[in-house]
C-alpha cells in the first residue's frame, strides 16, 4: 500500500491571494467584509456612500479586526481603506501604515 502524499498547509497559504473591492452601503454589509479579511483575501473598502460618523465606525470595525490577525489598514485615498492579512506583503512609498483605526476627520 503506497502511503498518500501529505498536504503543506503553509505552502497553500503563500498562494496568490484575492483582493476584493467593495463599497459599504450600510453598516450591516461591514461583517461581510471582515470575514473576507479573517478568510485571508485583501479589501478594499469605498466608504463613500456613508456618513463620516457611519464611516468611521466601519474602519474601526475593520482595523480592529485586522489587528486581530495581525493584518495592517492603509489608507488608500479619502474614505477608502485596504485591510491586509497578515500573509500579504505591501511594498510602497509611502509611509508605514497607519495606526490601527485611522481618524476620517482632518484636523
Amino acid at each position: 500500500m503506497t502511503q498518500m502524499p501529505r498536504i503543506d498547509w503553509s505552502a497553500a497559504q503563500g498562494s496568490p491571494s484575492e483582493v476584493v473591492v467593495k463599497t459599504i452601503h450600510c453598516l450591516e454589509e461591514t461583517r461581510q467584509a471582515l470575514q473576507l479579511v479573517q478568510d485571508r483575501k485583501t479589501v478594499v473598502l469605498i466608504l463613500d456612500r456613508l456618513t463620516d460618523n457611519h464611516a468611521q465606525r466601519v474602519v474601526d470595525w475593520m482595523a480592529g479586526g485586522t489587528c486581530a490577525i495581525d493584518g495592517q489598514t492603509f489608507w488608500i485615498g479619502e474614505k477608502t481603506f485596504m485591510f491586509v492579512p497578515n500573509q500579504v506583503k505591501i511594498e510602497s512609498k509611502r509611509p508605514s501604515p497607519l495606526p490601527v483605526s485611522p481618524c476620517l476627520k482632518t484636523g
